[in-house]
């Protein structure tokens, strides 16, 4: 594949879609882009590193001054991915992966065009309400991603790759395979 390429891993929600992201953008070496939200941590002792954790008015004046690639509101959150941090990695030659809902995909593949790669992951109904519930996510969210299974799944067919995630490990040595071939 020639120059850096955006990798966006996408899909179903609760399928594993960041862990998948991170094991293979670690053994490709490409940059990770967090997304910042304003939504709260879910957990405030502990905020995990996926996400850049702001205000909604910080975030608000960052968006109003062109500072994001792509911004989405879900659930009454703000999430947005820093233009300078893609563009700073693609410059430098390195690519890089980013982890969004379709519409971030979406803004992400009319921005930087064939440099996009979209990696759609997905499990079955059952195995997302298993996962979520292992983790102990609260009923009315694991109910919503179960409410937007059928319009998420949908989005696969415009990915440029698709996965089923049954084993970690094994998704990201295929996900590898195909995107070094």
């Amino acid at each position: 594949m020639p120059g850096p390429s955006v990798f966006v891993f996408t899909g179903i929600s609760g399928a594993g879609r960041k862990t998948i992201a991170r094991k293979v953008g670690e053994a490709l070496g490409w940059i990770a882009v967090r997304s910042c939200t304003t939504r709260e941590p879910r957990n405030p002792a502990a905020p995990d590193s996926d996400y850049r954790y702001m205000s909604r008015e910080q975030f608000d004046e960052w968006d109003s001054e062109g500072k994001f690639a792509q911004t989405a509101s879900i659930s009454g959150n703000r999430y947005g991915v820093l233009r300078h941090e893609l563009e700073a990695a693609l410059s430098a030659g390195i690519s890089v992966y980013v982890v969004l809902n379709r519409e971030g995909a979406e803004a992400i593949r009319k921005q930087y065009g064939d440099r996009t790669i979209r990696i759609f992951i997905y499990v079955d109904k059952i195995t997302v309400r298993e996962r979520l519930e292992s983790k102990g996510t609260p009923f009315e969210t694991v109910q919503r991603y179960l409410d937007s299974y059928t319009d998420e799944v949908t989005y696969r067919s415009k990915c440029e790759y698709t996965f089923e995630n049954v084993n970690a490990d094994r998704t990201a040595e295929l996900i590898r395979a195909a995107v070094t071939r």
